[in-house]
């Protein structure tokens, strides 16, 4: 029994060996012309390639190698000319800012002033510098230019750009203003006001500045950073102008007061700063002629010299006297000089000025409450202490006639001595106690009177002093001093017929008491002592008997002699 199957199996394999001996001598045939076409194929590739390489070769001398860039730019494949315009084309957005003083800011753009880059034949010099057969070479690579640019612009349109803004207008422009000493001010002095530093510009260097920024593509300028401003050429801070205002207000700081009674004068700035003259240099005079207008004034309203005054006297009546040189009296010159030393050395100060002459207050009654009141009509006078009657006498003054009587006035008492002597054309008087008070007319002691008062001045009057008893010339003499004012007046109607007299004790006491002051006897006081042994003989020789009677020390005037005489001798 034939199996079917396999039959069928066999039959188709048998077919199948039948188709791989078929398909197996097609195989064979189709190599064998493959092979034949293979090189012209490969020629064929070959020469598209060589062609597509020429054909670079040939792009390439005109153009950039793939890959090129400059900055974020990429020139890949750009000729000479897109390469001018894609590198120009960086600054088509370019803008300046320029900042400067009081909030001031401004722009301006390429466009306004034509920037561009200086390329020349840059594009075609690189085209050209490139070796156009290795084109491909540069397919995979990257190529950054490193090329620093000169950027151009038209320098007439950015001056014209820069000339329009608001900044450079006249009516914009503050120029600065140097810092100064500034006026004086009451209780400041001087100060110095701060300089003003304006907003000029030094334009000669704005347009180089501005031209730099614009050729390093820089995007903002700060005036004030360039240092473009014109600043004030004297500052704050200014050393000289330092020194100066300390200098000026060592002058109006000072301050120099004076006191006259009641009134207080004060000197300070607020006087000073107007008598001072500054010079160029900068130094600083005080104007002497405005010190002496001042000293002037106040010497014109507290001067009382010569000046008239009205009188309360001790008889309940007022007289006006307007004779005399007593009061106050400035010594004008000397106080303008001191002044000006104060005011110079900024000295603060409690001052009195300098005077030829001081009464014993300020004020109307300057005369105080001190004082010889001598009465010329009544030939009386009252000596007050502190406003009280301390003492009080008959007196005789000068006799009534012309060159002899006695002036009215109030004087000061210009200095006091003990044992003067008084001479005059036709006299030689010894006295006790001299108190001159005008001139050579004064209070003394006259022991070759026996009585004061009444009218003797009439007929046998004085050659013009006070003629005054023994002890009452000693008692004046212990209370008054140099300056004591004596205030002398004629008042009709007060006359007198009083008189006092003095004794024969008292006169013989003026050689007494010269006696009893002899002090001590030593060879150096020769001379001196010589002097007043004669003095003293002289006037107890004067003397009457009765007088000398009470002159009970005469002896030691022998004893003083005798004692003299032994030191001399060495003994």
């Amino acid at each position: 029994m034939v199996d079917m199957k396999s039959e069928k199996t066999n039959s188709r394999m048998a077919g199948e060996d039948k188709t791989l001996q078929k398909s197996s001598c097609t195989t064979g045939a189709f190599s064998d012309k493959g092979f034949a076409k293979l090189p012209i194929i490969i020629g064929c590739i070959a020469g598209v390639l060589l062609l597509a390489y020429i054909a670079g070769v040939i792009f390439y001398k005109s153009h950039v190698f793939a890959g090129t860039s400059f900055k974020d730019i990429s020139l890949s494949n750009c000729s000479a000319s897109e390469i001018d315009t894609k590198l120009n084309s960086m600054l088509d957005d370019y803008t300046l800012t320029i900042n400067g003083r009081d909030n001031m800011s401004v722009s301006f753009g390429s466009s306004d002033i034509d920037l561009r880059y200086e390329l020349n034949e840059y594009a075609n010099n690189l085209i050209g510098e490139q070796n156009a057969w290795a084109w491909i070479a540069h397919l995979l690579k990257k190529d950054v230019i490193e090329e620093e640019f000169n950027v151009v612009y038209d320098e007439a349109k950015l001056e014209a750009v820069v000339n329009d803004f608001d900044f450079m207008q006249p009516a914009y422009i503050k120029k600065p203003v140097n810092a100064y000493i500034s006026e004086y001010k009451s209780g400041e002095g001087y100060s110095i006001v701060e300089e003003e530093p304006g907003n000029t510009l030094d334009t000669d260097k704005l347009y180089k500045v501005i031209g730099n920024a614009v050729k390093n593509i820089d995007n903002e300028v700060d005036l004030e950073e360039e240092g473009l401003y014109i600043d004030p050429e004297i500052k704050a801070d200014n050393k000289k102008l330092n020194k100066r205002v300390n200098y000026l207000n060592k002058f109006v700081k000072s301050r120099i007061t004076y006191h006259f009674g009641d009134d207080t004068v004060v000197v300070d700035g607020d006087k000073i700063y107007s008598w001072l003259k500054v010079k160029k240099n900068g130094k600083v005079e005080v104007l002497e002629d405005k010190v002496k207008a001042f000293v002037n004034e106040i010497g014109s309203k507290y001067d009382t010299i010569f000046r008239p005054r009205v009188f309360m006297t001790s008889y309940g009546k007022e007289v006006t006297i307007d004779q005399g040189d007593y009061g106050w009296w400035m010594n004008r010159s000397s106080e303008v000089t001191e002044l000006l030393k104060l005011i110079k050395s900024g000295e603060e100060v409690e001052r009195e000025p300098v005077y030829f002459q001081k009464a014993a207050q300020y004020g109307k009654e300057d005369y105080g409450n001190t004082y010889v009141e001598v009465n010329l009509t009544a030939q009386h006078l009252f000596l007050y202490k502190d406003g009280q009657v301390v003492l009080e006498s008959d007196f005789v003054s000068g006799k009534d006639v012309k060159n002899r009587k006695t002036p009215a006035g109030v004087y000061g008492i210009t200095y006091k001595e003990r044992d003067a002597t008084l001479v005059g054309e036709d006299y030689e008087t010894p006295v006790s106690y001299w108190m001159p008070f005008n001139g050579n007319v004064g209070m003394h002691d006259a022991t070759w009177r026996n009585k004061f008062g009444s009218n003797f001045y009439k007929y046998s009057g004085s050659h013009g002093c006070i003629n005054l008893p023994f002890y009452v010339a000693e008692n004046i003499y212990g209370y008054v001093e140099k300056g004591t004012p004596v205030i002398c007046y004629y008042l009709p109607g007060t006359e007198s017929k009083s008189v006092t007299p003095q004794g024969d004790e008292e006169i013989a006491h003026f050689v007494v008491d010269a006696i009893e002051r002899i002090g001590t006897i030593s060879k150096d006081r020769r001379v001196s002592l010589e002097k007043t042994f004669k003095r003293i003989k002289e006037c107890y020789k004067g003397l009457t008997a009765n007088q000398k009677k009470y002159v009970k020390n005469y002896g030691d005037l022998a004893k003083a002699e005798k004692k003299l005489a032994e030191a001399i001798a060495g003994k």
